[in-house]
């Protein structure tokens, strides 16, 4: 759940799609969620990226995810920036 809708903090937008893509992304790359590691919550700061994982992956794609799951949604990718991703394209 994007952390705007968790807290009600502002009116739920787009961004909030963008978020639960970039959390899936995550998830179809390493098979665990974020917040199955170690207790990880989203508001405890960057997403866990650990090397023995993400060795094999591009870059370009942990770029992306972490642009997707900023935790302000106005700085998140919108979906015409995704897809003018390095990753995507």
């Amino acid at each position: 759940m994007a952390p705007e809708i968790e807290g009600l903090m502002i009116p739920i937008s787009k961004a909030v799609d963008i978020w639960a893509y970039g959390i899936v992304l995550y998830k179809l790359a390493v098979a665990y969620f974020p917040t199955s590691v170690f207790n990880y919550k989203y508001t405890d700061g960057p997403l866990p990226f650990y090397p023995r994982d993400w060795k094999y992956f591009h870059p370009d794609l942990k770029d992306l995810i972490q642009k997707c799951v900023r935790m302000n949604p106005a700085d998140r990718l919108t979906s015409a920036q995704i897809l003018e991703h390095n990753w995507i394209k």
